[in-house]
C-alpha cells in the first residue's frame, strides 16, 4: 500500500491574516488616493487666491488714481492696513485663546525679531505705493518680476548658492523682456510712464527679498506661534514705522491731515491691503516656491487682459480708462510670464547634483 503525503492545508487563522492585511493595504491606497485629490483641490484654491489678489490688488490702486495721480496720502492706506491687522490678530488670539492667546501677542521675546522684519515690510510698502503712484499695474507687476534676479545674487553673494547656467540665461531673458515690456509699452492706464519708478520698485524689490529670507526663518522657529499672534506682533512695529514714514515723506498728509483726498476708492485700497496680507500668510503655506513664482507671472497676464478687454467696458462705472491693444506689447507680456514659468521649473544645482549621484 503506497503512503501519500497529505498536503498541507492553510490555517484559517492564517488565512485571515492575509485577508485583513490586503484588505488594509487596499483602504490605505483608497485614502491616500482621496487626500491627494482633496490636495490637489486646495492647491488648485490657493493658487487661483492667489492669482486673484496679487491681480487685483495693483487694479485696485489703479482705479483709485484720479488723472493720473493718487488723490490721498501715498501710505494711509498701509497704515490703516496695520492697524485693521493689529485688531484683527488680537481678537482672533482673545477669542481663541483667552487672555493667554492675548499675552501670546505682545511675548518680548518674538515681539523683538518680528519688529525688526517689520521695519523692513514697512519700507517695502511705502515704495510700492511710491511706484503705483508713477506707473500703472502691469508696468509694476511686469518690473516685480526682477525680485527673481536679485533673490539669485543675494543667494550667490551670501550663501554662495549659484545659479545653473541654464537658470543664469532664463534670469537674463527676464531683465530682457521687462526692459523691452517698459520700452514698447504705450502707457500705463492710469498713470504717465516715470523712470522713477523702477528706482522705486528695483528698491522695494530688495526689501522683499531680504524680508522674505528673514520672515521664513523666524516663523519656523516660532512655528508653535499661531498665524494671527505672528501677524499681531509684525503689524506692532510695521504701523508705526509706516505712519513715520507718511509724516516725513508724504507732505500732502503733514499740510491737509491723514484723510486728505479719502473716499470710497480709498477705502478699498485699504481693503484691498489687509486681504493681500493675511491671503499671503495664509495660501502660501499651501503652495511651493514654483507656484507662487508662477501665480506672480500669471498676475501679469490678468493686468494687461484687464487693462485692454474690461477697462475700456467699465468706463462708464469705474474711474479707468482702456488701454489700446499692442501685439508687441502683448508678446512681451507672454515671453516674461513663460520665462518665469520655465525658471521655477528649472532644475536646480542641487537638484542636478542629487540627480548625478
Amino acid at each position: 500500500q503506497e503512503h501519500r503525503k497529505a498536503a498541507p492545508t492553510r490555517s484559517p487563522g492564517r488565512g485571515d491574516e492575509v485577508d485583513g492585511a490586503a484588505s488594509a493595504e487596499v483602504q490605505r491606497l483608497e485614502e491616500a488616493k482621496v487626500n491627494c485629490s482633496q490636495q490637489a483641490v486646495a492647491t488648485a484654491l490657493a493658487f487661483a487666491c492667489f492669482v486673484a489678489v496679487r491681480s487685483v490688488h495693483p487694479i485696485v490702486i489703479d482705479i483709485s488714481k484720479t488723472d493720473g495721480k493718487l488723490p490721498y496720502g501715498k501710505a494711509t492706506p498701509c497704515v490703516i492696513n496695520s492697524a485693521v491687522d493689529i485688531i484683527v490678530g488680537n481678537g482672533l488670539a482673545f477669542l481663541i485663546g483667552g487672555m493667554d492667546g492675548l499675552k501670546q501677542c505682545w511675548d518680548p521675546k518674538p515681539l523683538k525679531v518680528f519688529s525688526a522684519i517689520a521695519v523692513a515690510y514697512a519700507f517695502g510698502d511705502f515704495l510700492e505705493m511710491q511706484s503705483m503712484s508713477v506707473m500703472g499695474g502691469s508696468a509694476y507687476q511686469v518690473l516685480l518680476q526682477s525680485k527673481l534676479l536679485i533673490t539669485a545674487l543675494i543667494m550667490w553673494l551670501v550663501r554662495g548658492q549659484g545659479q545653473t547656467p541654464l537658470q543664469w540665461n532664463v534670469l537674463a531673458t527676464i531683465a530682457i523682456g521687462m526692459s523691452a515690456f517698459v520700452t514698447v509699452d504705450a502707457g500705463p492706464s492710469s498713470a504717465p510712464f516715470n523712470p522713477i519708478g523702477i528706482f522705486f520698485v528695483l528698491v522695494k524689490v530688495c526689501f522683499s527679498c531680504a524680508c522674505a529670507v528673514l520672515t521664513e526663518k523666524y516663523l519656523k522657529v516660532y512655528s508653535n506661534m499661531p498665524i494671527y499672534v505672528q501677524v499681531a506682533q509684525l503689524k506692532f512695529v510695521w504701523l508705526w514705522t509706516s505712519l513715520l514714514l507718511t509724516f516725513l515723506f508724504d507732505r500732502k498728509v503733514v499740510e491737509h491731515g491723514f484723510f486728505h483726498g479719502w473716499d470710497g476708492r480709498t477705502m478699498v485700497v485699504a481693503l484691498s491691503w489687509v486681504c493681500k496680507g493675511w491671503s499671503t500668510f495664509l495660501v502660501l503655506k499651501t503652495l511651493n516656491s514654483v507656484l507662487k513664482n508662477i501665480g506672480e507671472a500669471v498676475a501679469i497676464l490678468v493686468i494687461f487682459v484687464f487693462d485692454v478687454a474690461v477697462a475700456g467696458a467699465v468706463e462708464e462705472y469705474l474711474p479707468v480708462h482702456g488701454k489700446e491693444f499692442h501685439m508687441s506689447s502683448f508678446l512681451v507680456v507672454l515671453v516674461v510670464v513663460l520665462t518665469v514659468a520655465t525658471y521655477a521649473m528649472a532644475p536646480t544645482s542641487a537638484q542636478i547634483a542629487n540627480g548625478q549621484k
